[in-house]
């Protein structure tokens, strides 16, 4: 590299360490120099004419919904307060701008049209095109002067849109959209949240629930048989996940040649094929480099979060019974890499307190190493669960037969035998048996939302509800028993301090829900206390103290958008959405001279919510609801200045 030569990435201006920002460990004084200048004139500090630091970001709260008009609207904080280094403050009016809704036309594309994997429309039974409802994650993308929305569809088969948009009058515009190609990769499942990397490219988890492929196996107990006539139904005619994901899969592919007798594998699908982290890359000329990292390992991702060393990937992993999962690279990934290398790990809680959604210390268990190129090399081979583990089911007393290790993992007790020389296979294509195999924490419930705190070198994440498997010995069939909490159906956001590898080396809950009883205040329609969080999905950290918290939940009339100011504790209520929809596609950035903090609406008028008492009082609402009522949609909050992020 040319030593004149300064490349600086997206997270440098927050830190201020030149010798991470950039290329070259000899870089001259000229070069550092020149570093300081420019840091120092991005922040505000120190005589630079004309700018000024931005050291707080205050929301004006919104109130709950006082009337059953409020509860059909999306109402967003009117104003944001900015303060600066000089202790001066300033107002910014805000206001909620819908950017596009699932299916309009924009462009040559049709936003939320499900398409097959030479992207024609997949019809449903009616002969109708299927659009979305489900928008979720953002990617917020610029490059070669343009700027790109990536967005998730989380849908069985799942879908990627890239949107081109640009700043008209001081208004955010899409002008065109199309879905990503991801034929390559055999296609995508339940894409649902995400997170853009340093370097400019989109990290989305494929939360395939149902794809366990203890149900794919005919010599496993847990076998399913599927009737594969495209209906998602049983071989009984009764409805059932894993065989409609199947049937979503075998629609995109085109794979009529599906074997349920050999493991669900055909001509183009294996079950191995989904359950990994996805990355997208625009390009200038609209199309998009992507891959599928296969060394991040086989469970229910919601997403994947990469930390500042470029190195370190933490994914979460959402259900009952599940695990937290660390990838370090073997080296930098500052570009675009479709053959990532490197070691898996999965976390090991030992627990340290109970009270408010607990407290524990963290040590990390190593699964396997390998590179994307050889787990794909594995998964092409179409193999049978039992081809790694043999497996059984516990006997009357809850026992395994000798040689078998008894295992929790996705609400199930199964017994497993690991087959000779399969550790490779097992650690990343049955990431959440082996792990739990080598006595890895596999007991989180509901683990969504990440995001890295750069201010305090912290992850937050989202646990949306504290039952279940993280209760104390669950139906008194647990084995590690590692997390022992108070059930809390609201959830919580915990914090866990990295250290200077960026290792999760603790985790704390740092604010939880509060269930609500028959007879408290506001219990004959909300089911969690509305003055604070209900199951958590999204999260994003904006800087400034501020960690954005959405909601996916039933236990609230309407999902709530909150800001936690992680050094004071408050919660301000951010925005309220349409009844039955969900907070997703939380993401920050700038448009041009614009910033903006997407926040998608998916599902609207779909969720029924409950009172404390499970009765549904506000059912009414969802009914007769006009077909515009029920589109997704893609939206920004408006008014926010570049300099806030």
């Amino acid at each position: 590299m040319d030593e004149n030569v300064i490349i600086l990435y997206p997270f440098c201006f927050q830190i201020l360490l030149y010798s991470k920002c950039t290329k070259s460990k000899g870089t001259n004084m000229l070069v550092k120099k020149a570093f300081s200048i420019v840091a120092i004139a991005a922040l505000g500090i120190g005589g630079v004419s004309g700018a000024k630091t931005v050291t707080a970001l205050r929301f004006e709260p919104i109130s709950i919904s006082a009337d059953n008009a409020q509860k059909k609207e999306m109402r967003v904080s009117p104003k944001l307060t900015m303060t600066y280094g000089d202790k001066s403050t300033q107002d910014f009016p805000l206001s909620y701008k819908v950017l596009a809704k699932m299916g309009d036309r924009i462009g040559q594309g049709i936003l939320g049209r499900m398409t097959d994997q030479d992207g024609k429309p997949i019809l449903k039974a009616d002969g109708s095109q299927d659009i979305s409802d489900g928008p979720d994650g953002n990617s917020l993308i610029s490059t070669g002067g343009k700027t790109f929305l990536i967005t998730h569809m989380e849908e069985r088969p799942g879908e990627l849109y890239n949107t081109e948009l640009t700043v008209a009058n001081g208004a955010l515009k899409a002008v065109n959209t199309h879905p990503v190609d991801l034929k390559a990769m055999g296609g995508t499942i339940i894409n649902c949240a995400s997170s853009r990397t340093a370097y400019g490219s989109h990290l989305g988890g494929e939360e395939d629930y149902s794809l366990n492929t203890r149900y794919a196996d005919k010599n496993s107990p847990f076998y399913t048989d599927c009737a594969l006539d495209g209906s998602g139904n049983g071989a009984k005619g009764k409805k059932n996940y894993f065989c409609s994901y199947v049937d979503g899969m075998a629609k995109y592919l085109h794979d009529t040649k599906i074997d349920k007798y050999n493991g669900y594998n055909g001509e183009f699908f294996t079950p191995y094929n989904y359950g990994y982290i996805v990355e997208v890359q625009p390009q200038a000329d609209g199309t998009t480099k992507s891959a599928k990292h296969y060394v991040t390992g086989k469970y229910t991702p919601e997403l994947a979060k990469m930390m500042p060393d470029d190195k370190t990937v933490y994914m979460s992993d959402d259900g009952t019974f599940k695990g937290l999962w660390k990838f370090v690279s073997d080296k930098r990934i500052d570009s675009f890499v479709p053959d990532w290398e490197g070691t898996l790990y999965a976390a090991k809680l030992t627990q340290t307190s109970d009270q408010n959604g607990g407290a524990f210390t963290m040590n990390w268990i190593a699964l396997g190493h390998a590179k994307d190129s050889e787990v794909k090399g594995m998964v092409e081979a179409k193999p049978k669960l039992t081809d790694i583990f043999d497996i059984a089911k516990p006997d009357e007393n809850g026992s395994c037969a000798e040689g078998f290790t008894k295992i929790l993992e996705d609400s199930k007790a199964e017994c497993l035998k690991l087959r000779p020389g399969k550790e490779k296979e097992a650690a990343f294509l049955e990431t959440r048996k082996y792990a739990a195999y080598k006595g890895a924490t596999i007991e989180f419930r509901k683990e969504e939302g990440l995001t890295y705190d750069v201010d305090s070198n912290v992850l937050y994440i989202a646990m949306s509800q504290i039952k279940k498997s993280m209760e104390d010995n669950y139906k008194g069939k647990e084995i590690t028993n590692d997390i022992r909490l108070p059930k809390n159906v609201c959830g919580g956001v915990y914090a866990l301090q990295l250290d200077g590898n960026y290792n999760g080396r603790s985790m704390k809950a740092i604010v939880v829900g509060k269930p609500l009883n028959k007879g408290d205040k506001y219990a004959d329609e909300w089911a969690c206390d509305p003055e604070g969080i209900a199951n958590p999905d999204n999260i994003k950290y904006i800087g400034h103290n501020t960690l954005m918290i959405g909601e996916d939940t039933t236990y609230h009339v309407n999902n709530m958008l909150w800001a936690y100011n992680t050094k004071t504790g408050k919660m301000t209520r951010v925005a309220s959405l349409p009844i039955g929809a969900e907070v997703t596609g939380l993401e920050h950035g700038v448009a041009g001279d614009k910033g903006v903090l997407f926040v998608n609406v998916q599902h609207p008028f779909k969720d029924n919510p409950k009172a404390a008492d499970s009765s549904k009082p506000n059912s009414a609402l969802l009914e007769k609801v006009t077909d515009d009522q029920l589109k997704a949609f893609i939206g920004y909050i408006d008014g926010i200045p570049a300099d806030a992020f």
